[in-house]
């Protein structure tokens, strides 16, 4: 069903894509793995037509593709990219049959047959919702099944789907991936790209390997295991994703951060403690107000009862302003709408929060400006051409290193708050990211974390709060978490 043949695509000096020559039968999923900065992104748009290859030729169901995404789309191919492209002030339906809106008699929009569009894509995906309901007031994970079933309407010959469980919880995973099968029973191929290593397994017939712009290896699923696709993908061996615990913090003491009865956002009465040296973990199934809690505790929203405290002190958090002077630092869980400035460069966007310290006289010193930011981008392990370089050309485990040096640069922290910390980030920098989280809190640091990511949950917390329908329905020590413990918890059940 697909096939290209000696594709590459340079980028100035950058070699993004070289000399790939791939097949995907019709009925089969492919797994597209490797790092942030692999090429997969670039391969992926030259399918959809969005990207000219210099060389080589792809096809769909033996159309040759032009490189435009018109044609691309003509030739069967659907594309549901990682930054998703709805339109926040139309409705689920409206965005479903965009630009395929049909049509009555006299050439306006025929509202109902566009609705039994809309409600037939979303019945394939297996997602109840009302196709009349504006996208502004869905969450991430409501987005993006909204947005396969945009991808879904088409009847597409060749769906790539890339990253579409970053946001979505274990249930609507498995919606998902029922969805692909009766998409894979009818002939429909698909390109499957997913940092999550368990779905890749899950989902995939066939796993591909990029590296550094090549494909370094393919073959059928039952002959990969995660140790080698790990190790394939970085080109050397993690031997511990998870850095292990260091000694126990001592308890009891004034916590970094405590939260004391706060309501407000459609969360209640949550109380918990983040200690100096510990990771504090909060988990629930989608939109059950963990990410409330993140922002409750950040300053971008304020709670309308209970209390915060700083280390030991009553604070009002009216802003994120407000709380990084209090020392609390915010990564959110989407980096290019509300964490980086895309357009400015590496170093813009990690002296943003240091500005004063780095310049204390207003007065831009580019030499102190360098022996400050030096250390933290060697500290980080990132991967540039220049300082100068734009954070949006960086791959998206290194704009979340930015992001991350950004609170390295601005000091004084006590706390750093992580809501989804690794979403659409590969293996390896994962594991650079879990490496310095260790190395925070092992020198005084508090942690918050929420995540969708149980795994990440279990491998890094010393306790997760478990929330359900806005209320934290239990704890458990993260030495003897379980998947079964905190999904009991997180469905309203006491834990096993």
């Amino acid at each position: 069903m697909f096939r290209c043949t000696d594709v590459s695509k340079r980028f100035g000096a950058t070699q993004a894509v070289a000399g790939v020559s791939l097949e995907v039968p019709a009925g089969q999923v492919l797994a597209l793995m490797g790092e942030n900065g692999a090429g997969k992104s670039t391969f992926m748009a030259m399918i959809a037509g969005e990207v000219v290859p210099d060389e080589g030729e792809l096809a769909v169901d033996g159309h040759v593709l032009r490189g435009t995404p018109a044609d691309s789309r003509g030739a069967g191919v659907a594309i549901v990219h990682q930054e998703l492209s709805l339109f926040p002030n139309l409705t689920v339906g409206e965005n479903i049959t965009l630009g395929r809106t049909p049509r009555n008699r006299i050439g306006l929009t025929d509202h109902r047959a566009s609705k039994v569009q809309a409600r037939a894509a979303l019945d394939r995906v297996g997602f109840d919702i009302d196709p009349d309901r504006p996208v502004a007031d869905l969450g991430a994970a409501e987005r993006q099944l909204v947005e396969v079933a945009k991808a879904i309407a088409t009847t597409p010959k060749l769906l790539i789907l890339d990253e579409p469980t970053s946001s979505l919880e274990q249930g609507e995973v498995q919606l998902l991936h029922r969805a692909v099968q009766r998409l894979t029973d009818e002939g429909t191929a698909v390109v499957f790209v997913s940092h999550r290593l368990d779905e890749v397994f899950q989902f995939s017939d066939l796993i591909a390997v990029m590296r550094t712009g090549a494909l370094v290896a393919a073959g059928p699923k039952a002959e990969w295991d995660e140790d080698r696709l790990i190790q394939t993908m970085v080109g050397r061996e993690i031997q511990q994703l998870y850095p292990p615990r260091g000694a126990e913090a001592p308890r009891g003491g004034i916590a970094a951060l405590e939260l004391d009865g706060i309501t407000g956002g459609g969360v209640h009465d949550i109380t918990l403690r983040v200690e100096a040296g510990r990771i504090v973990g909060v988990s629930g199934l989608e939109g059950h107000g963990q990410h409330t809690v993140a922002e409750l505790a950040t300053g971008v929203r304020s709670p309308d009862a209970g209390t915060i405290r700083v280390a030991g002190q009553d604070t009002r958090l009216r802003d994120p302003r407000g709380a990084l002077k209090a020392g609390i630092a915010y990564v959110p869980p989407n980096r290019r709408e509300a964490g980086l400035f895309l357009p400015l460069s590496i170093r813009d966007n990690l002296a943003t929060a240091a500005q004063r310290r780095l310049h204390p006289r207003g007065v831009v010193s580019p030499g102190r400006e360098s022996r400050a930011i030096d250390p933290v981008i060697e500290r980080l392990h990132l991967r540039y051409s220049s300082t100068f370089q734009r954070v949006a050309d960086l791959s998206g485990g290194n704009q979340q290193k930015v992001l991350f040096g950004r609170w390295l640069l601005a000091g004084d922290l006590r706390v750093l708050v992580l809501d989804d910390p690794t979403r659409g980030v590969d293996v390896g920098a994962r594991a650079e990211i879990y490496r310095l989280l260790r190395e925070l809190t092992d020198d005084g640091m508090g942690v918050l974390l929420v995540s969708t990511d149980m795994l990440e949950l279990l491998g890094l917390a010393d306790e997760i709060h478990v929330m359900y329908e806005g209320r934290i329905t239990g704890t458990v020590d993260g030495a003897d978490a379980t998947e079964e413990s905190i999904m009991a918890l997180a469905s309203g059940r006491a834990a096993a």
